[in-house]
């Protein structure tokens, strides 16, 4: 995959909006299973932004994008990979799941694995 192919891919609304519930599921599924009860939850742009950012994604955008750009890049990056079949919701649950203070560690190392699984 060429650095253009993955640009159209970080740049896909519809991929950003199915990644966007993609992940929100994942984390919810994450969080019950650490709690042991039931919880649904929206992943803060905040946190997505900031693992974009340490993974790498946001110096594959253009120029001037804000928080939200950045965090829709992860969401779409996700989306992608989850639906070409590179990777499982049970292995997204499995990454959000490690015990972390700053959650978006856990979201960039899922970053750097989709990467990984793309380029194959």
């Amino acid at each position: 995959m060429n650095d253009e192919d993955l640009g159209r891919i970080l740049t896909d609304t519809g991929l950003a909006q199915f990644g966007d519930s993609l992940l929100n599921f994942a984390y919810s599924i994450a969080l019950t299973e650490a709690t042991g009860r039931p919880r649904g939850t929206k992943v803060p742009d905040k946190i997505l932004a900031e693992a974009a950012a340490r993974a790498g994604l946001r110096k594959r955008l253009p120029r001037r994008v804000g928080r939200g750009d950045v965090a829709n890049s992860l969401e779409a990056l996700l989306g992608h990979v989850w639906l070409q079949k590179l990777i499982t919701l049970d292995e997204i649950v499995a990454s959000l799941r490690t015990e972390n203070l700053d959650p978006s560690k856990n979201f960039s190392t899922l970053v750097e694995v989709a990467l990984s699984k793309l380029r194959r």
